[in-house]
């Protein structure tokens, strides 16, 4: 069938350019979808332009002080969203032709969290009803585990939270205590055994990419940015250096502290907790094996002794 006049299929460049556009307008601007794409902000104002070029609209007003959609870009942003929901339910259904009766589920979780005692996932997973579910796990960070989920190639994530993307519910399912860490290398490595305030003027930290609240790192301590690293082992290779302090789960960093590579800072600014939740769609657009799985998980969590619960947002120890 010959394609109607003025319209051109749509190609995968095309989709990756409408994946891009959609998480300008949810970070709310270019720079702020950086951290989110993982690119700088030369190439997203390019493949905005490329796609602008494509509809032969301007789909946005940018700037330093503001960032708005055009009457033409609020229609396009709508259509993305219901094709990207489309093209989620289609490998689901997909997915179920392929697996037959068995089902399939589609996970991210985010890396180094086996060994937190309080992670009710792999319990829940290990305790799913019946065993004719095909599961795909993947380990991947944060900010990419929220945008699979949107984009409908994750059904759920494991995702600690930091703030709330529209058009995702949050399920938060155990609480991560994170410390501060220098390693042996760092000039304050002698200083973790001292009873008075550590001064940390003046000292370099490695930033959590994913992690944009300034009152949880960076602003609300005396100290710069010298580093970003998106995953839990890049933070800790980052602080091994000795160049840098940084904040770690007390899971992850124990063993590496009983090795003497690492050791835990106490200081004001020392540590802080924050919510893991599991993400997902709305429940309009939940599969029965994700909702298999969230009945497994919040069952698993009532099995967890001293399992605490709470709201959304970091909390200062």
């Amino acid at each position: 069938m010959a394609t109607p006049t003025g319209l051109t299929p749509v190609t995968d460049f095309d989709l990756r350019l409408l994946r891009v556009f959609k998480t300008i307008v949810e970070e709310q601007g270019l720079k702020a979808a950086q951290a989110a794409l993982g690119v700088g902000l030369p190439t997203i104002s390019k493949q905005l332009s490329d796609l602008e070029a494509r509809f032969g609209v301007r789909l946005c007003q940018r700037g330093r002080q503001r960032f708005e959609l055009t009457p033409e870009g609020e229609i396009i942003y709508k259509a993305v969203v219901d094709l990207f929901a489309g093209l989620g339910k289609f490998e689901s259904e997909v997915a179920q032709v392929r697996h037959g009766s068995r089902g399939e589920i589609r996970i991210g979780v985010m890396d180094n969290t086996i060994s937190d005692p309080r992670s009710p996932l792999v319990g829940a997973l290990g305790g799913l009803e019946g065993s004719d579910l095909h599961m795909r796990l993947s380990i991947l960070d944060p900010e990419s585990i929220e945008q699979r989920v949107l984009d409908g190639r994750l059904d759920i994530g494991i995702v600690p939270v930091y703030r709330k993307r529209p058009g995702l519910e949050y399920r938060t399912i155990y609480r991560e205590q994170m410390l501060l860490y220098c390693g042996r290398a760092h000039p304050l490595f002698d200083a973790r055994s001292g009873s008075g305030e550590i001064d940390l003027e003046g000292f370099a930290f490695v930033k959590h990419g994913y992690v944009i609240d300034a009152g949880v790192e960076g602003g609300a301590l005396p100290a710069t940015t010298g580093a970003t690293a998106w995953q839990v082992e890049a933070v800790a290779i980052l602080i091994m250096t000795g160049r840098f302090l940084g904040y770690l789960p007390e899971h992850y960093a124990t063993p590496l502290v009983r090795d003497g590579l690492l050791c835990q800072l106490r200081c004001a600014r020392g540590g802080y907790q924050s919510d893991v939740a599991a993400v997902f769609k709305p429940i309009t657009m939940r599969s029965s094996a994700l909702n298999r799985l969230l009945r497994s998980l919040e069952h698993r969590q009532a099995m967890i002794p001293g399992q605490m619960l709470a709201t959304a947002e970091p909390h200062h120890l």
